[in-house]
């Protein structure tokens, strides 16, 4: 699969669409739940060691929620 360009609108409103918003109040989290570049990379290298077969929607999700979670937040996020 070629790499799709992440700066065009008609691809960001489509992933604005699949993906709901959550209006929640600002969260906060733990600095013991997140993860440096180092760790994440690493993650990503373990998720896929097995080869494609081994990915499971559940590490995947397990995945994403460490990589939001390590994700610098401010008020002005949308």
């Amino acid at each position: 699969m070629a790499k799709r360009d992440y700066t065009s609108s008609t691809l960001r409103n489509t992933y604005k669409r699949l993906i709901s918003i959550n209006r929640d109040s600002k969260v906060s989290v733990a600095s013991t739940d997140k993860r440096d570049r180092a760790e994440l990379l690493d993650a990503v290298e373990n998720l896929f060691q097995g080869g494609a077969k081994s990915i499971s929607p559940e590490k995947l999700r397990a995945f994403l929620t460490m990589l939001v979670l390590s994700t610098n937040n401010s008020t002005d996020d949308r």
